[in-house]
């Protein structure tokens, strides 16, 4: 029997379906962005007819999708919570051979980050493979706040702190924080609190720089409704039924589809990983990712350490030397 061809989509009906590129990134195929350029490139096929117009729509229940002639499988939603230790970066794949925070994340689907934070700043990240959700958690139009903390060695003026609650001059743009203001003392330096919208990368260190605030350290502690909370550096968990909720709630996507997606998706609620800085500097490339337990020896020294791959569940107990350190001296 032969196949259905794609729906075709007359003038004088209203579209029915999703947006090719949309399936795409909901599966976990590419970014949107990158879906689109499958589709022009001609390496998508629906029901065996090659597909390159981007206003295809298709049913994303019955319609067989392929890339490059493989089958594109309906996969499991997966929204996840990392706390991002400092020396790593934010993407999937790095060229120079660095440590990723895809190195910090071990599940079975394609999940990617939303947005990045750079290489020495912690905290809170999404990861996802939903497309739809990432692109409005990072879009302007929906202004999800981002809350960060900033580790001082050194008590900020009055004048400083006025001067960044009126706002910076960033690339060409006035960033005005939504707040910005002296949180507390504690033993690793002064903490301020600043609350923004933008996006922009570096940003917080920009302003900073602006009114000479050094930073010491920089995390980010909340992203819209979701608030890092009891998950360990270098750990992760999925989010809770109740938080992906919020955070339709925060995109302007509907309540029901969360609820859908929550029947549906892994709940891995106990935060899994863990990551601990300490000791002598690893080599900057790092070697081939372990499979489990390994047995190696810092450089310098004949003290052997106990590293181990991510996806291990996290033991407050356990001691830093049991944790892979692989920060790369300068260039991290």
């Amino acid at each position: 029997m032969p196949k259905a061809k794609p729906p075709v989509q007359e003038d004088d009906t209203q579209p029915t379906g999703e947006r090719l590129q949309r399936v795409l990134a909901s599966r976990g195929v590419a970014s949107r962005r990158a879906s689109e350029e499958l589709i022009t490139a001609g390496r998508i096929s629906v029901n065996g007819e090659v597909v390159t117009e981007l206003g295809t729509r298709v049913d994303a229940v019955k319609d067989e999708i392929r890339v490059d002639g493989r089958m594109v499988q309906r996969q499991r939603p997966r929204f996840i919570m990392l706390n991002k230790p400092s020396g790593f970066i934010t993407t999937v794949k790095d060229e120079r051979q660095r440590w990723t925070v895809m190195d910090l994340v071990d599940v079975p689907e394609r999940v990617y980050p939303v947005g990045r934070l750079d290489r020495e700043t912690q905290g809170l990240l999404l990861l996802t493979n939903d497309g739809v959700v990432a692109n409005r958690v990072m879009h302007p139009r929906y202004g999800l706040t981002k809350e960060y903390h900033v580790v001082t060695d050194r008590r900020p003026t009055d004048t400083q702190l006025l001067k960044l609650n009126d706002g910076i001059w960033v690339n060409g743009r006035l960033v005005e924080p939504d707040e910005c203001r002296l949180l507390r003392e504690t033993r690793e330096g002064i903490i301020v609190r600043i609350v923004l919208h933008e996006g922009l990368y570096h940003v917080v260190r920009h302003m900073m720089d602006a009114v000479g605030i050094n930073v010491v350290k920089l995390r980010r502690v909340r992203l819209g409704p979701l608030l890092m909370q009891g998950i360990p550096p270098g750990s992760w968990r999925d989010l809770t039924p109740g938080e992906l909720t919020q955070l339709f709630e925060a995109v302007g996507l509907p309540v029901e589809e969360a609820e859908k997606l929550n029947s549906r998706r892994p709940l891995q609620l106990q935060p899994i990983g863990g990551f601990v800085h300490g000791g002598d500097e690893p080599p900057a490339v790092r070697p081939a990712r372990p499979t489990g337990e390994v047995r190696s020896t810092r450089p310098g020294t004949s003290r052997p350490t106990t590293t181990r791959s991510p996806g291990r569940p996290h033991e407050s107990a356990r001691s830093s030397s049991s944790h892979r350190d692989r920060r790369s001296r300068g260039g991290r």
